[in-house]
């Protein structure tokens, strides 16, 4: 089999952003999750009220907010660092169990899972079948886009992608090709469905967590689980960015067969030239501005003013000037 040359399209399959049949085919995720996938979801899935998704846009601190309810639920891996890819984790990557050839069996041996199921998602809330606990954590679109590139361009046997920084922000964001597609279509999507009651979430900030090192959050993801007793400043330290990239460089990470590789693992953070493939790679806030220029902020503040009319919860999520990057 011929390998796959690198171009300036990620490779991706688009599909509906919901499983409502008239949806619009915008949502963009990697090639290892197909439609067929999102139909066995919706098919034969047997979702339960109690089931909790961490449910986030790619980047935007999803691995980190695992780790921190493995801790919580004191169901940490003996090695490695949890992606979601095996069933051998608390946090399931549903929609790619459900890509995989063996799904049928993975979906039996879930209906056998007595205590709550914990499920890692990047999909929409079109996608999720509902009802839905959701745990999402959101960070800033500048550094999540920031972190997407090094994430789109660095992992080249996923996406086959060779942009610059350059080309992705401009051809790839701002036309909303990125993975899921449009940043603010899809937080505005959740954050309608939780103000229309028609979802349980809990919305995290991802540079609050950053501020007091998740201490709050921590609080928070106890009480929407229902674990009563932890260390919460214990947790914190152990799932301290620093900590979780050391454990990344010594152990790896545990993949679909619940073995440990190092495919995403790099000291590397890279830079706007250089892209780093390491999953855990820098997790800082405010980043961005080693990234755009001022033509690409001018860029940005249009597109924002463009989309804010129809995403007014997420304007009021962050407000327009944090969001404008000022």
């Amino acid at each position: 089999m011929e390998p796959k040359e690198l171009s300036l399209v990620p490779q991706m399959n688009c599909m509906r952003r919901s499983f409502d049949l008239n949806a619009p085919e915008n949502f963009f995720t990697p090639c290892f999750i197909t439609k067929n996938g999102m139909e066995n979801v919706y098919n034969h899935f047997l979702n339960r009220d109690s089931d909790i998704y961490v449910t986030t846009y790619p980047k935007s601190g999803t691995t980190w907010t695992i780790s921190i309810i493995e801790h919580l639920m004191n169901k940490v891996p003996q090695k490695g660092l949890s992606f979601g890819a095996s069933t051998v984790e608390l946090c399931l990557w549903l929609d790619r169990a459900a890509s995989r050839e063996n799904w049928r069996l993975i979906f039996s041996e879930l209906e056998k899972v007595s205590s709550t199921r914990f499920f890692k998602s990047h999909a929409s809330v079109g996608l999720i079948k509902h009802p839905a606990r959701i745990i999402q954590c959101i960070r800033h679109p500048l550094d999540t886009f920031v972190s997407a590139w090094h994430h789109i361009r660095g992992k080249k046997q996923l996406f086959y992608y060779n942009g610059s920084w350059d080309h992705f922000f401009s051809e790839i964001v701002l036309s909303g090709k990125s993975e899921n597609g449009d940043w603010f279509d899809y937080h505005e999507e959740f954050m309608k469905a939780s103000r229309e009651g028609k979802i349980d979430v809990l919305f995290l900030r991802y540079e609050d967590m950053k501020k007091d090192h998740a201490i709050s959050a921590i609080h928070q993801l106890a009480k929407f689980i229902g674990v009563e007793s932890y260390d919460a400043e214990k947790i914190s330290r152990a799932t301290d960015f620093t900590k979780m990239k050391e454990k990344s460089i010594a152990q790896g990470h545990l993949d679909a067969e619940g073995n440990l590789c190092n495919n995403y693992v790099s000291e590397e953070i890279g830079d706007k030239n250089n892209p780093s493939k390491a999953h855990i790679r820098q997790g800082v806030v405010g980043d961005w501005v080693n990234y755009l220029t001022d033509e690409q902020l001018k860029m940005w503040r249009n597109y924002v003013y463009i989309k804010k009319d129809s995403c007014p919860h997420v304007v009021d999520f962050f407000s327009l000037d944090y969001l404008l990057g000022n």
